[in-house]
């Protein structure tokens, strides 16, 4: 098919999507309106294609027009935690790809945005200036790059290279913490989501071979058993995110968890089965096969019309793994579930994937109720009147004379001297508590741990909290994000001040005293930590600065 059969049949599509829906009003006469009403429609339906937004939202989503910061869309989607910026181009003759210019331009709105820095914005921009906010300051959320544009070919290698330096910059070479994603989307990509969009809703998987299977009758027929990897691998090659379309979050990507997914199974794949919860599939219709009936050592089923609902995280790390080397993974095997609900309505199907993602989780934290200091500190802070909270479930109700194990972890962890343990509360606070019987749990919580310097730690962490809570709304710019992402380093900072008194270690220190101990280090602090992260970093993203143990002891180093 030729280009331009393409661009008019993808023409013809976004009228039928998107007239009437996008504001276009600021510009001033209607041959740039007819101009511009493809490019902004192309943005707002790479939207649907990466969130699974209808296309009402996604054209509210467009912020393109004069003073845009060369961001054209944005949304802030809240289930995948994931903070979409678009740029978007159309190219009528349906040739070429994205130029340095282009490039550049969208690396400086995405910086702008990044820092939190609105001024001169236009005010489709400035609307969504707290959502942005709130995604920047969420330290669960990535950010997404999109350029889509209507050209035939992928941006080159040279016109990539500020992309690839805002991408180094931001994530810092650490391929477990993935903060920012950049993805292209061209004609052809366009073009193939148009063409199969009717069909969206129905993928049908044909030769699903289940091993080991078993079933349940009632109230819904559901099938159960062993699948080999790869076939999961073929299905998210093939689909992608379109499988999770009923799921309350897509694939995240490079994330912590996700990268200990990858570990086990490129590691131990003939063990992953053990490690893995596994998947579960909803299915309007599940057929099996007459092939391979006569035991349940091995059925042969036909799913139509499938949505995975639990298991996107563990699908996606197999479909990165199965890209790289099919081989690695030949032996590997997960569990599967498949729900056949014919015609049920949507909120039995919510129900289902609601509960299915929120099952009580077991955390590392969980075991320190097996840890004999946890309940000899409990005893002797119960001896100054103080309930200890260390076991899971317990919530503070009196803040007087209660404290916690989430507050004790994160306090612990900073008063010690070794900044690697800052860097590590703020970039995975889990792994301090993996395993109770090492470091760094260890390090935290020993036959030493004082029951007057952890008690007094906690006072420290409260009300460096309290003055974060109360600074954020009047602060701006890089300067608040020091507060969101140096929260941990700001907490280690004063902690090293005020653990030298001499009554830190051998009594409760007074409530007042340390409030306004906190209160005088952490001003100095915070213009003190903002000054040399802008001298050292001026131009990183602070989520990734006090993740980092080099760039922690950079900072350091010039306070």
């Amino acid at each position: 098919m030729t280009t331009n059969l393409k661009l008019i049949r993808v023409k013809t599509r976004l009228d039928e999507l998107f007239r009437g829906k996008i504001d276009l009003n600021e510009l001033p006469n209607e041959e740039e309106r007819i101009k511009k009403f493809y490019s902004c429609s192309i943005a707002a339906l790479t939207l649907v294609m990466h969130c699974g937004v209808n296309y009402e939202i996604a054209a509210q989503s467009i912020t393109d027009g004069y003073h845009d910061m060369g961001i054209d869309a944005v949304y802030n989607d809240n289930t995948q935690k994931k903070l979409f910026l678009v740029q978007s181009k159309w190219r009528n003759d349906g040739n070429g790809s994205i130029t340095q210019t282009e490039a550049n331009s969208f690396v400086n709105g995405v910086k702008r945005i990044i820092n939190l820095d609105f001024e001169g914005c236009n005010d489709k921009l400035a609307s969504k200036k707290s959502e942005i906010t709130e995604a920047i300051q969420d330290m669960e959320y990535q950010i997404e790059m999109i350029f889509c544009h209507t050209g035939n070919q992928d941006i080159t290698e040279y016109n990539m290279r500020p992309i690839n330096e805002l991408l180094a910059n931001v994530n810092g070479g650490d391929p477990t913490d993935t903060l920012i994603l950049f993805n292209e989307e061209k004609l052809q990509d366009i073009y193939d989501f148009l063409a199969n969009s009717q069909n969206y809703d129905n993928i049908i998987l044909e030769n699903v071979i289940i091993n080991n299977w078993g079933f349940v009758e009632t109230p819904f027929k559901a099938f159960y058993g062993t699948i080999p990897v790869s076939a999961v691998g073929e299905w998210y090659n093939k689909y992608g995110n379109r499988l999770f379309a009923k799921n309350i979050r897509y694939y995240k990507g490079s994330t912590t968890v996700n990268q200990g997914i990858k570990e086990a199974l490129k590691s131990e794949p003939q063990n992953f089965f053990y490690y893995n919860n596994g998947i579960k599939l909803l299915c309007k219709r599940i057929t099996k096969n007459l092939a391979y009936s006569t035991n349940r050592d091995m059925g042969l089923f036909v799913l139509e019309g499938v949505s995975l609902v639990n298991g996107a995280q563990t699908t996606g790390v197999i479909g990165s793994v199965f890209a790289e080397n099919q081989e690695k993974i030949s032996d590997a095997k997960v569990f599967i579930q498949m729900i056949e609900l014919g015609d049920v309505g949507e909120e039995q199907v919510a129900q289902i994937t609601k509960l299915s993602n929120t099952q009580n989780k077991i955390d590392g934290k969980d075991f320190a109720s097996l840890d004999p200091n946890q309940d000899r500190l409990r005893m002797e802070l119960s001896l100054g009147g103080i309930q200890y909270l260390y076991k899971t479930g317990a919530k503070i109700e009196d803040l007087e004379h209660q404290i916690s194990l989430d507050e004790a972890i994160v306090s612990q962890a900073c008063l010690l001297s070794d900044i690697s343990i800052v860097a590590l509360v703020k970039r995975n606070i889990g792994a301090l508590t993996e395993n109770i019987d090492k470091p760094p749990y260890k390090l935290l919580f020993n036959n030493g741990t004082n029951s007057f310097s952890l008690y007094n730690g906690v006072q420290v962490y409260r009300n460096v909290e309290n003055f974060i809570v109360k600074n954020m709304p009047n602060s701006t710019g890089r300067k608040r994000l020091v507060l969101v992402h140096g929260n941990r380093f700001l907490l280690y900072l004063i902690l090293c001040k005020i653990k030298q008194n001499e009554n830190f270690n051998t009594c409760y220190m007074d409530k007042e005293a340390i409030n306004e101990l906190v209160n005088f280090h952490i001003l100095l602090y915070w213009d003190k930590v903002y000054n040399a992260m802008e001298k050292q970093f001026p131009d990183s993203y602070p989520a990734h600065i006090f993740k980092n143990v080099g760039r922690l002891k950079a900072i350091l180093n010039l306070l």
